[in-house]
């Protein structure tokens, strides 16, 4: 008996271990195969490497063999390139923002289609924010927060936000041609703008007889102890720069004593400078307060007569952002997260649970018409045109400012 064995035997044996062990194969997933397809069709990558590919050449390649030699240059085959994959987000997601700042569902509708668990913490106030998410110079343990734009210019460069991937934000698209390269951010480069508005004065008609107009209603003794400014200093500055037609930007230490001296008028008459102008309102503790546009909204959701004014001296026009956090652990996921808050229905489903409108142009054909037709949540641009921007303040000019802010609500 010769015991000596065909080396093409030997070649194919090797080559069929080789082939199940590189592409995790049983030998019952292979029979399976052979009987569903057919032993050439589950063997021919198997008989192909073992013989160099000619015991598997198609009736095209035999005929390609046969052909006489090209003349031609040779061409090396180009492969197709493979599409970039989408990094996998991670499983979690930590949130920082105001208190009812998202659409009723949107979390839990996030949570449901991309089977990530948000964090969802609320800050009261921007300062409060700001002193968390520097806190560790990264983000305070956040992936994502909700910073003005003011704030984007100084939190960029001291590395406490990340610049974006806009690759992860296919939903950049949906964005209106006037966000597309703000002022603050150009280009986007480190955040998504969010929500706009302005500021005015809501009140509520049942307290309050007259029509308001002016900024000087803020100003009436008839309602001493039941007026409110916001707790923001820029906010509450400005409003009295526009009441004494300065800039309300200024910085001048003239200007600014100017307007300390008539807020100090006012600060008798106020019951507070508020951190919830909506549950102070909502509450009765106030009767008039200056107000955010989008607040004012959600104050109707209990006193739905409730008024608001951009007052005729001037007003300001702010926005807010949604930025990744330079410490963020869930990077993936807080892309994800902007890019899901961009898709037009979520985005006008923002916009109609809070009453703020958002630089969203995909979103205006789903938006509440009442919200849409309304001129103090979305004035028309002769109005638009007059609002002011708040300006980013540091340094020294932001030090003047926070020194007679204190001296007034001490």
């Amino acid at each position: 008996m010769n015991d000596q064995r065909d080396p093409r035997q030997i070649d194919l044996e090797r080559e069929l271990v080789r082939y199940m062990a590189e592409n995790r194969i049983t030998r019952r997933m292979l029979l399976e195969r052979i009987a569903k397809a057919g032993a050439f069709v589950a063997l021919a990558p198997i008989i192909a490497a073992c013989s160099g590919g000619a015991a598997s050449a198609s009736p095209s390649k035999a005929a390609a063999a046969s052909a006489p030699p090209s003349t031609g240059p040779s061409v090396a085959p180009t492969a197709t390139p493979e599409p970039t994959p989408v990094p996998t987000p991670e499983s979690e997601l930590f949130i920082y923002n105001w208190d009812g700042y998202i659409g009723e569902t949107t979390q839990k509708d996030f949570e449901d289609k991309y089977g990530i668990r948000v964090k969802y913490d609320k800050f009261p106030d921007a300062s409060t924010q700001i002193t968390k998410i520097r806190s560790d110079g990264a983000g305070g343990g956040y992936d994502l927060t909700y910073p003005a734009s003011t704030d984007i210019a100084p939190l960029a460069r001291d590395g406490v936000i990340a610049a974006l991937d806009h690759s992860l934000i296919p939903n950049l698209k949906n964005l209106g041609p006037t966000w597309v390269d703000p002022a603050y951010d150009p280009g986007n480069k480190n955040s998504v703008p969010n929500y706009w508005w302005t500021t005015g004065i809501a009140w509520d008609p049942a307290k309050v007889s007259e029509e308001i107009t002016s900024w000087a209603a803020l100003w009436n003794e008839k309602y001493k102890g039941k007026l409110g400014m916001l707790s923001d200093q820029q906010e509450v500055f400005a409003a009295g720069a526009f009441r004494l037609g300065l800039p309300p930007n200024t910085t001048s230490e003239a200007d600014l004593d100017a307007i300390l001296a008539l807020l100090e008028t006012q600060r008798p008459l106020l019951r507070r400078y508020t951190e919830d102008d909506i549950g102070d309102f909502t509450s009765g503790q106030l009767w008039m307060t200056q107000a955010w546009s989008g607040d004012w909204v959600q104050m109707t959701y209990e006193k739905e007569n409730a008024k608001y004014v951009i007052p005729s001296e001037g007003a300001i026009r702010g926005n807010d952002t949604m930025v990744v956090l330079s410490g963020a652990q869930h990077p993936i996921a807080a892309h994800l997260w902007i890019d899901f808050n961009l898709d037009a229905k979520v985005s006008a489903a923002n916009s109609n649970y809070i009453g703020y409108m958002g630089p969203n142009a995909a979103a205006q054909e789903f938006i509440d018409p009442a919200i849409l037709s309304n001129p103090n949540l979305n004035p028309d641009s002769g109005v638009y045109a007059d609002l002011v921007e708040l300006v980013t303040l540091e340094g020294t000019d932001l030090d003047n400012l926070t020194k007679r802010w204190l001296e007034l609500t001490a």
